[in-house]
């Protein structure tokens, strides 16, 4: 079937990843669906700017967070089976009813990915948010801190896996923490970079009847702490603490309209350039090198000792009874797309 699975410059992260195999281990048969029709599945893919031109689509588990809505939305054109939360509900203006979970909770229906006893599982592993490996040095930090590291970037089965045999999972990547969740093991939300979406994980936690009370990680360098410290002025903060959803609702809704604006693109660039580009030709230059060195020796170490502290932290861990009734809504929608 034609599933989207979103691609970035960088190349796909674990939650995308996750739409290459996942959907073909939980249908019954192979999805026969019309020619120009695209399947959203797992991931913020709903938007403008982010899905293709299609004749058709169907939505099945997908959520909003990132962009404004295609042209059209909720048209002819479109099959809305379900989506990933209330959040995506309110700012699309679809029925309740609709919002359901992540697509990603379907793994629970693959047997491979059957929860294990707990005396089967050991070690804490910890899942970056992707855009914080362009300058952070997250992986040295677990390292120091005696955790098990997992790259967004790597093969999704095999940290799928990886997830399942851990005890604790520690959370930037939200998928990170949705897998977890659907396999049974203990995780604890964080957050290392503005840029990872307070109104993407409120719409999850609220399908589930959870809170969303991360632990703000402190840069792991130099570099890291200078581009967190640019997001703002150019539209890619998107964290906000102590989130109520209609704060929240409004945040997505207040950025969707300054994106709107004719010159906005031009004006990004110059103040990308600004508060980006010029500090990081600064801090890599050769007469910074020892200066950067001594700072990101000093981040790093930081960085372990709160990750370190985030582990002590109570974890989080759906009710069972929840969880399941959420898997058999999401388990009879997929029979809706199958038929």
């Amino acid at each position: 079937m034609n599933m989207f699975c979103f691609t970035d410059r960088h190349g796909s992260n674990f939650g995308d990843d996750l739409n290459r195999w996942m959907w073909n281990k939980v249908l019954d048969r192979p999805l026969d669906v019309e020619d120009g029709t695209l399947v959203l599945g797992i991931g913020t893919v709903i938007g403008r700017n982010i899905i293709p031109p299609m004749d058709r689509y169907i939505v099945i588990g997908s959520g909003v967070g990132y962009d404004a809505p295609p042209e059209g939305f909720g048209g002819p054109q479109w099959r809305i089976l379900s989506v990933r939360g209330p959040m995506t509900a309110m700012a699309l203006g679809l029925p309740t009813e609709l919002a359901i979970i992540d697509g990603a909770a379907l793994l629970r229906l693959i047997p491979e990915c059957e929860p294990l006893q707990e005396s089967q599982r050991e070690g804490i592993a910890f899942m970056p948010h992707y855009e914080s490996l362009h300058t952070g040095n997250w992986e040295q930090v677990c390292k120091m801190a005696g955790f098990e590291f997992l790259d967004p970037r790597e093969d999704s089965e095999k940290t799928v896996q990886r997830i399942r045999k851990a005890k604790l999972i520690i959370a930037d990547a939200m998928h990170a923490a949705i897998v977890a969740d659907s396999l049974r093991v203990p995780w604890v939300p964080v957050v290392t970079s503005p840029q990872s979406s307070t109104f993407k994980w409120l719409d999850w936690t609220l399908s589930l009847d959870l809170p969303y009370r991360p632990v703000m990680l402190p840069a792991s360098t130099w570099l890291e702490s200078c581009r967190r410290n640019s997001f703002r002025f150019y539209g890619q903060d998107f964290y906000l603490k102590e989130p109520t959803p209609q704060r929240v609702l409004r945040h997505y809704r207040r950025v969707r309209q300054i994106e709107a604006w004719d010159f906005t693109p031009e004006l990004r660039l110059q103040l990308v350039h600004l508060t980006w580009s010029l500090p990081k030709r600064v801090i890599t230059s050769r007469g910074f090198r020892n200066r950067k060195v001594k700072e990101d020796e000093k981040r790093t170490q930081a960085a372990v000792e709160s990750l370190a502290r985030a582990a002590e932290q109570p974890s989080y861990l759906s009710s069972e009874g929840k969880f399941n009734q959420r898997l058999n809504e999401m388990t009879r929608v997929l029979q809706e797309l199958e038929n």
